[in-house]
């Protein structure tokens, strides 16, 4: 469904685009609005389900699929999919918009006009450098079927929703995709940031080549504190943190709201452990919630079986153990019939701890996964547990399940909203159990009590819930990605791990690429009212990031 709804949102018409070469106008036509990545990025999660085959290029897994194998072998399937789900009145969120546009279009076509009453004369477009292409023909549609007149409002420097197929080439160029000229009016002043924050965004963003140049000045004279803090190591960052939230909200000293702010999901993840375990509450959304996750319960779970697996126990006790084990190793779980078979063996070895049942698993050479030749597959669930089953330190056992539990990482259907599944934060989790050592029951102890309090969950924003919503959100600490920032405030902004790689991305390679991450860091930079933290903590050979230049600062 969501491969069915991305090709919607990037524009296709299962209609009008049905025949190849309609397909592929419209392949050229995303092409030339720098939305090639996208594409790929379609092509690339079909390849992970077997659709298409692919190849390594630059150090990438690419499709091999060319337009015309695209067409054959999803398009058609996508325009019969998209056909048989309108007739069968089942729909997803993405589906109003394309049923409305759908409709629109058929309209016009038919010559059937709106006028009167029930014509719009006007259509207003906001926040219009977040639309995605199909956005811009239903607005067009709306507007042609009406013969309303257009205005658009919006920011190309805060164009950072690139991820749901949004392009700011529209706000950059609208006459192109309208078919009329536009008077454009620029807004100079900025009327929230304070004057220095002004000043070094507008230095930063001034890199991007892709934008429209403007001169914004600051309507405050007030100025910001911009620091930029050196921390040795995620412990130090976490301390440093805490002495911040601490003094801003516990003690009720101004600043009084506080907002973490990481590129990656992953990065919040210790923080929300920490301050958990510290007793101080903190708001995030729903998805970022590392302990709403369904596999940080698994993983909960494998540790609690690490905790006793060198004490004697009950036979079932240890197969359900190993069991468990066994079903993460790979991506899915083992088969019911298979895992019944194996079970009934691992009884029958009367092993007693989790270590004696790994050996009798090495043995076993019933099916597993398949045909099991050779005992290929029990010697490599076998060798998994084991290395899991030795990690001498929680640090490690986290390290084994992310490199041994594929299990654990992906998951169809999850990913989307599971931030295990998103952004995998192994390394994280794992750098911060470090001061644990080989203390595994105050680990878990510790996450089950940041798991069971203390957690602020933003609801869904809707007519009956707006209210609560707005209540949370003035909680003093949040927890959030950059591009959750979007068109919030917060007296303090802390920014993690501002380093190459991460700011940008280390996936952006392209200049197209790295201009949109640096609209990321300029709108992430700019929620600050009164302070903002540039926290750096190096890891290996990672450089500063090169935003901190930008911005005007050394460094150093």
């Amino acid at each position: 469904m969501d491969s069915l709804d991305a090709f919607k949102s990037l524009g296709f018409d299962h209609v009008r685009h049905s025949s190849y070469g309609k397909f592929e106008h419209h392949l050229t036509e995303l092409q030339s609005q720098n939305l090639t990545w996208k594409l790929v990025e379609q092509f690339h999660e079909l390849t992970k389900f077997g659709v298409f085959e692919s190849s390594f290029r630059n150090g990438r897994e690419v499709p091999r699929a060319e337009s015309r194998e695209v067409y054959d072998v999803f398009f058609c399937f996508w325009v019969d999919a998209t056909e048989h789900l309108i007739e069968n009145a089942t729909f997803t969120l993405e589906d109003q918009k394309y049923f409305a546009f759908l409709d629109e279009r058929k309209k016009i076509e038919e010559r059937s006009f709106l006028s009167g009453a029930a014509r719009y004369n006007h259509v207003f477009v906001d926040e219009f450098q977040d639309i995605n292409p199909l956005d811009l023909a239903l607005i067009r549609a709306i507007a042609e079927r009406s013969r309303a007149g257009v205005t658009i409002a919006g920011d190309d420097d805060q164009a950072i929703f690139e991820w749901r197929g949004a392009t700011p080439e529209y706000i950059l160029d609208p006459a192109m995709y309208f078919g009329y000229d536009f008077s454009t009016y620029t807004l100079g002043v900025n009327y929230r940031s304070p004057a220095n924050i002004v000043r070094q965004s507008q230095r930063l963003i001034s890199n991007n080549s892709r934008r429209v140049q403007k001169q914004i000045e600051a309507f405050q004279t007030d100025e910001a504190s911009i620091e930029i803090r050196k921390t040795d190591g995620l412990m130090d960052s976490l301390d440093y943190v805490y002495s911040v939230v601490e003094s801003s909200v516990r003690r009720g000293e101004s600043p009084s709201r506080v907002a973490i702010i990481g590129r990656k999901r992953s990065q919040i993840i210790p923080y929300q452990v920490y301050f958990a375990s510290q007793d101080i509450s903190f708001c995030a959304a729903e998805d970022l919630q590392v302990f709403l996750s369904d596999t940080f319960e698994r993983l909960l779970d494998l540790l609690i079986v690490k905790t006793r697996a060198n004490i004697r126990q009950g036979r079932s006790q240890v197969v359900t153990d190993l069991l468990k084990l066994c079903d993460l190793v790979k991506r899915y779980p083992i088969s019911k019939r298979e895992k019944e078979d194996l079970r009934s063996y691992l009884q029958r070895s009367r092993s007693r701890t989790i270590s004696s049942a790994i050996e009798a698993l090495a043995e076993y050479r019933g099916p597993l996964k398949g045909k099991n030749e050779g005992g290929k597959m029990s010697l490599a669930m076998a060798e998994a547990a084991r290395q899991y089953i030795d990690a001498t330190t929680v640090s490690n056992a986290l390290l084994k399940l992310s490199e041994c539990f594929e299990g654990l990482r992906y998951d169809f259907g999850k990913a989307e909203e599971d931030i295990f599944f998103t952004d995998p934060p192994f390394l994280q989790l794992a750098e911060y159990a470090s001061t644990y050592e080989d203390d595994y029951e105050s680990f878990v102890d510790d996450i089950e009590l940041a798991k069971d309090s203390l957690v602020y969950i933003p609801p869904f924003e809707d007519s009956a819930q707006t209210r609560s919503t707005e209540e949370l959100w003035k909680q003093p600490l949040h927890l959030m990605t950059a591009l959750r920032a979007k068109g919030k405030e917060f007296d303090t902004v802390i920014l993690l791990d501002v380093l190459e790689g991460i700011w940008p991305n280390r996936n952006a390679r392209s200049a197209l690429e790295r201009e949109a991450e640096r609209r990321v860091f300029y709108v992430a930079f700019t929620r600050a009212k009164k302070r903002v933290v540039l926290l750096v903590s190096p890891r290996g050979k990672a450089a500063l990031s090169p935003y901190i230049s930008e911005l005007g600062y050394s460094g150093s």
